[in-house]
């Protein structure tokens, strides 16, 4: 049986990240250095950036340079011009809900870079730009919605896990109480990112939902 390297090396690259992503965290909180967004101050906020460089950021840098390495459009992960317009407006929502909240704090600005870049951005590149795409040109579309959005929601599972130090069985089950959630909300962010072919609009959507539900 010939295994599919378009496939199955998107999925072990984000095995790979995930595996990553639970050992560095863990590493981070067992040294009093993995920094609550509420616990921020000058002094820290270097540490603060660090914590979301190594978690997330390297692995979204890593995707692009590799995408335009091989010479291909960031177009191939999602990123396009698309609906501009649509983007301007849910930015401006956006900004909008930062300055009706009206908290200019070290701590309100990191809020409002930290759910735009940190989580929507490098949430919606890997795991929709990236695993969903890549999957979705050699597999059914559902098996793709599927996979990457059980990934995507065993993910959301590590931070509890290793807060609480969860014992096998409850690591098991803290995971598996994510899967359906995983796979219904990525189900949901891939509709809108295919019907505006563009990531941009998931990614601003995605924000949106989680700076309004952190703020208010």
């Amino acid at each position: 049986m010939k295994i599919n390297k378009k496939i199955v090396n998107p999925m072990i690259f984000i095995v790979m990240y995930m595996v990553y992503f639970f050992c560095i965290t863990k590493y981070l909180y067992n040294n009093n250095l993995l920094i609550k967004l509420n616990s921020i101050t000058p002094s820290n906020v270097s540490i603060k950036l660090l914590d979301d460089f190594l978690t997330s950021l390297f692995i979204v840098i890593i995707i692009i340079s590799v995408t335009l390495i091989r010479k291909q459009s960031l177009s191939h992960i999602g990123i396009t011009k698309n609906n501009s317009m649509l983007v301007f407006a849910l930015l401006s929502i956006y900004f909008g809900i930062f300055f009706i909240k009206g908290d200019f704090s070290l701590i309100g600005i990191y809020k409002c870079f930290y759910y735009l870049i940190v989580v929507s951005f490098s949430e919606e590149l890997i795991f929709r730009g990236y695993l969903f795409t890549s999957l979705d040109r050699e597999l059914p579309t559902y098996l793709s919605v599927i996979i990457s959005g059980m990934m995507w929601g065993a993910m959301h599972a590590f931070i509890p896990i290793i807060i609480n130090n969860y014992s096998v069985i409850g690591l098991l089950n803290a995971i598996c109480s994510q899967l359906g959630g995983g796979i219904l909300a990525g189900g949901l962010f891939i509709l809108i990112y295919k019907k505006s072919k563009s990531l941009i609009i998931p990614i601003m959507i995605h924000a949106i939902l989680d700076f309004v539900s952190v703020l208010f």
